[in-house]
């Protein structure tokens, strides 16, 4: 159990939290009702306070790791100017990934789960193209052929994150030299 469920009552974003944990730890067949019950010492009528069904939650966490992986860092950068400073500001946001909602091996799972889902699988291609087009969109003041290296980068990107899931760091050092050298 964790620390805020013994302090306080459960919300939805406790749900949401401990459901990304899950999927870290067990894929998303771990994605259950009961286990996360017992994960954050929850019942499950708190469970069904909080979510219809277990659609719901799925849904919501799919909303979420777009808000929060995607929608709010690049709303974050708009106090930066473009150019190499915002991406590398970019960089050092998307470095990090919270031990809550699963650490460096949530967005890997998430992944894993758009393999079998059809929402995750169409959660995961919109934040793609999202993500794409911002980079390609701030790559293009930096020089040509912009939409290659937008997607050279992301392709990189992906690769850091599944070397950091099997314990390879955070892939934020190779990030910033690929920058660089583009």
């Amino acid at each position: 159990m964790t620390q805020s469920t013994a302090t306080k009552s459960l919300n939805k974003a406790d749900w949401i939290s401990a459901g990304f944990r899950a999927l870290a730890k067990g894929g998303p067949s771990a994605i259950k009702v009961e286990p996360i019950a017992r994960e954050i010492g929850a019942t499950k009528g708190s469970f069904y306070w909080h979510f219809k069904d277990l659609k719901a939650l799925k849904s919501d966490m799919l909303a979420f790791w777009k808000s929060q992986a995607t929608d709010a860092i690049i709303a974050g950068l708009d106090q930066i100017p473009p150019g190499h400073g915002r991406l590398s500001a970019l960089i050092e946001a998307a470095s990090y990934v919270s031990e809550e909602h699963g650490g460096y091996v949530a967005e890997t799972a998430i992944r894993d789960w758009a393999r079998f889902d059809t929402e995750a699988e169409v959660a995961v291609a919109n934040v793609d193209a999202n993500r794409i087009a911002f980079l390609e969109e701030e790559l293009r003041l930096m020089g040509p052929n912009a939409a290659q290296k937008a997607r050279l980068f992301y392709a990189a990107h992906i690769g850091l994150e599944q070397l950091a899931a099997a314990g390879g760091g955070s892939g934020r050092e190779e990030r910033l030299i690929l920058l660089d050298l583009m």
